[in-house]
């Protein structure tokens, strides 16, 4: 979700010196083990399978806090405990061979193609029937990434989304997903890339459902899920989608701007406000998003996109343009932008 910045100094086998934004730290280990401490205080450990991309991340200590003591809205940092992430030599063949699947699909030297993962998920589930709920789940978490598959995932969903207690609770799902870690687009300039679990499926399934426009059955899912801003801004995104501006200004009532999380549904929120012709307090909703300059890249080229929208529908040309140069500064292939110059430097 947030941009880092992040050099790293190799000091000896296997210690590194690493300089972010804001700390230094070093970490110590080899591959698919590390441990790290920063100047912050920060301490975590790290493991996966090397070769993969699969990882898991455990924060031992999150160093120091701000001085008002309040928690951030929503915390992506922490995700569970990390588990071994390697079959045992007692372990039954069934979860044996589910590694050799998963080390064999997530091969970076090789990468298999969506079509590919599904065909071979459903030969081993063919052959091992009590692994169809992390081979489904799999199946469901790479049929959704191409188009044309929605006959599967229309199968898959809603009977994975039913059972997903039962799904993520399986000890194969549990020892094997905290490594998977998809990138799940919440809206445009903002996403999560937490742990494969049953609430990261809830938002990949809304996506699913939202793309068909069932946005009834997206919401249902929505509050069925555990509430968080990101919950939050799916139910504002949708609502505005469908044009109930009114109820988006509801869902986005008492934020401030303490977060990406929260930025964004200040956007929202004036977004809905310009919908409703109140423009002086949408740009309002988008100075509070922009008024912490170390928000996302994403989140703040959102903010101006929708307040240069506001600008030109107030007739406010120069500042609308100024507002997408902005952009363009930074990300020249932002999605409509110089499209949007053209038509306001041609009035």
């Amino acid at each position: 979700m947030t941009l880092r910045f992040r050099r790293s100094m190799k000091l000896m086998p296997g210690v590194r010196l690493n300089f972010n934004k804001d700390s230094v730290g070093m970490s110590f280990g080899v591959p698919g083990a590390r441990y790290t401490i920063n100047s912050k205080g920060r301490r975590t450990v790290s493991t996966g399978i090397p070769g993969t991309g699969l990882y898991n991340i455990e924060t031992l200590s999150s160093g120091s806090r701000s001085s008002s003591g309040r928690q951030p809205a929503i915390d992506l940092t922490n995700p569970p405990q990390p588990k071994p992430m390697v079959p045992t030599f007692f372990a039954k063949k069934a979860e044996k061979e589910f590694y050799k699947f998963i080390l064999d699909i997530y091969n970076e030297k090789e990468k298999d193609s969506p079509a590919e993962i599904i065909t071979k998920a459903d030969a081993l589930k063919a052959k091992f029937p009590s692994l169809h709920y992390p081979l489904d789940l799999i199946k469901f978490l790479h049929a959704i990434t191409v188009d044309g598959n929605d006959e599967l995932i229309n199968a898959l969903g809603p009977e994975l989304w039913k059972n997903r207690a039962l799904a993520f609770n399986d000890p194969t799902s549990e020892k094997y997903f905290p490594g998977i870690r998809p990138q799940v687009p919440i809206t445009t300039g903002i996403s999560t890339n937490d742990i494969y679990n049953a609430q990261n499926f809830g938002h990949i399934w809304v996506e699913g459902l939202q793309d068909q426009k069932r946005y009834a059955e997206a919401l249902e899912v929505l509050h069925q899920m555990v509430p968080d801003q990101l919950v939050a801004i799916s139910i504002a995104d949708i609502e505005l989608e469908q044009k109930q501006f009114d109820e988006a200004i509801e869902t986005t009532e008492d934020i401030e701007n303490y977060d990406d999380a929260t930025a964004m549904l200040l956007i929202l929120r004036g977004i809905a406000f310009r919908e409703k012709g109140m423009e002086d307090a949408a740009l309002e909703c988008m100075k509070r998003a922009l008024s912490k300059k170390d928000r996302s890249e994403g989140l703040l080229h959102r903010a101006l996109f929708e307040r240069a929208e506001t600008y030109a529908r107030m007739g406010k040309k120069a500042m609308a343009i100024k507002d997408l140069e902005k952009i363009l500064v930074d990300d020249s292939d932002y999605p409509a932008v110089q499209e949007k110059l053209d038509k306001l430097n041609a009035k």
